[in-house]
């Protein structure tokens, strides 16, 4: 087990875990690289849908990587994302918390852009993703640089993931409930991580100071989840890596692959 008795009732109360360090300094360094030489252009192995720009900014404008909103699906197409997806320090944790048989989703490396990086406002992660099912999904939120209260942090609201999924037209009446905690904010140092439930509802700030700040969500599941699918074929390519229909399967994490599920 990698977590404590302490640390598996915190999550289970609370939905969320700071955690400790998972990447080492030279994991960082390499990350941001790779980071910055995808959002510029140097490389050309993700393919440009995934590179989300920031509503504000033109295509050309520059430097590009503070015009980059989000990456995704980096793990599926670039090998060091990848490896830290599969890294133990990071698995063993969502093994205690999800059982041993683990695929990866998706991974979104939210960018944060400095002087501008715009607001996430509060949602759950799962009821994003209907055509899984169980809904029982575990993200590991890992800080490329320092994440603070002034460039935007995660925030979260604590316990909010016991009341299950809350649709958006009650999202707010939701929150402002005096029976629900208040919402809590996760600083994090660069290489360190945090763990939530696909559940509990999380935003992020703002970036008005002159710092980056990249944090790579990484979102596991049970091996035995089912997939339904996904009619639209612009949205079905983006979830399946440009795979044709019928060939795609989630990355396996470890444990056991079966039939028929993800």
């Amino acid at each position: 087990m990698a977590l404590t008795t302490d640390q598996k009732a915190f999550f289970q109360e609370y939905g969320y875990l700071p955690y400790t360090r998972v990447l080492s300094d030279e994991e960082v360094a390499a990350l941001r690289q790779r980071s910055e030489d995808i959002a510029e252009g140097r490389t050309t192995h993700v393919p440009s849908r995934y590179i989300q720009l920031e509503a504000a900014f033109r295509a050309d404008a520059a430097p590009r990587i503070d015009t980059v909103r989000k990456m995704t699906q980096l793990c599926y197409f670039d090998d060091l994302f990848q490896a830290a997806a599969k890294k133990p320090e990071i698995v063993d944790v969502i093994e205690d918390l999800l059982g041993p048989n683990i695929k990866l989703y998706t991974d979104q490396l939210m960018m944060k852009p400095r002087y501008n990086g715009t607001v996430t406002d509060w949602h759950q992660d799962s009821p994003a993703w209907p055509f899984f099912v169980p809904q029982d999904h575990v993200t590991c939120w890992v800080a490329l640089d320092d994440a603070t209260v002034e460039n935007g942090c995660m925030t979260v609201i604590p316990g909010s993931h016991k009341w299950g999924p809350v649709t958006r037209e009650y999202k707010q009446r939701f929150i402002d409930d005096p029976e629900i905690a208040k919402p809590t904010p996760v600083e994090l140092k660069a290489g360190h991580c945090m763990f939530h439930h696909g559940l509990n509802f999380h935003r992020t700030g703002a970036n008005p100071t002159p710092n980056r700040r990249r944090g790579l969500a990484l979102h596991y599941l049970h091996a035995e989840t089912k997939y339904l699918g996904i009619a639209d074929e612009e949205s079905r390519l983006r979830t399946e890596c440009e795979m044709p229909r019928g060939k795609f399967r989630f990355m396996p994490i470890r444990g056991k692959e079966f039939p028929g599920r993800v």
